[in-house]
């Protein structure tokens, strides 16, 4: 029997699980909590397999410290995300935490629970599609900064500050060819094709 509980301020949500499961006889819904605060509580009264848990249930919620607190407590516990919004360095952080899961709202979960809480339960890592195209994009931005020399970065600082190329190779004692050959290296590498691109991720990764 696949233990499950849900903790989210949504109704509707442990309304259409519970639906859904009462049709599955080895899987049930043995729990519900609409508030953040309750969830080492349930989870210690219902010992459930699977805890689908809305990442921002409540504004003082820490999902995060909650999800540290629980692997600790219960490391058996499968615990599943369930969230309106992807923050690709929040994702990053439960899975290091140990999370199993996170499943976006918009995402059509629901009919396919029934596999994701299975695979959940045998070891399975579950995110949904937008969240696994996201984190792949951000592990391949972080191979693209490793691959960026000391030169270009700082290329890229003085680039952010609006310095056309001749005022940068001015600054760093470089003629403004090599300016132009650093910043098409850097072009090649990040996958863009304009100093305006090239900064914009840069900004976005925190790397300038």
């Amino acid at each position: 029997m696949i233990r499950v509980a849900v903790v989210d301020d949504h109704p509707h949500v442990a309304i259409a699980l519970r639906t859904l499961l009462d049709r599955t006889p080895d899987i049930r819904l043995v729990a519900e909590a609409r508030r953040g605060g309750d969830v080492p509580a349930l989870v210690r009264r219902a010992r459930p397999n699977v805890l689908l848990l809305d990442l921002f249930i409540e504004p003082q919620f820490d999902a995060l410290s909650a999800v540290r607190s629980l692997r600790a407590d219960f490391p058996e516990l499968k615990i599943c995300l369930l969230s309106a919004f992807l923050e690709i360095s929040m994702v990053r952080e439960l899975l290091q935490a140990g999370v199993s899961g996170y499943i976006l709202k918009d995402d059509d979960y629901v009919s396919k629970i029934e596999i994701i809480l299975r695979d959940l339960v045998d070891g399975q890592v579950y995110l949904s599609t937008q969240v696994y195209q996201a984190l792949v994009q951000d592990m391949q931005a972080d191979k693209a900064v490793s691959a960026l020399s000391d030169r270009e970065l700082e290329i890229l600082r003085l680039a952010k500050r609006g310095l056309p190329n001749p005022q940068i190779a001015q600054s760093l004692h470089l003629s403004p060819g090599t300016v132009r050959n650093h910043l098409s290296a850097v072009y090649r590498k990040l996958g863009v094709h304009s100093r305006h691109e090239a900064l914009q991720i840069a900004a976005e990764r925190g790397w300038i």
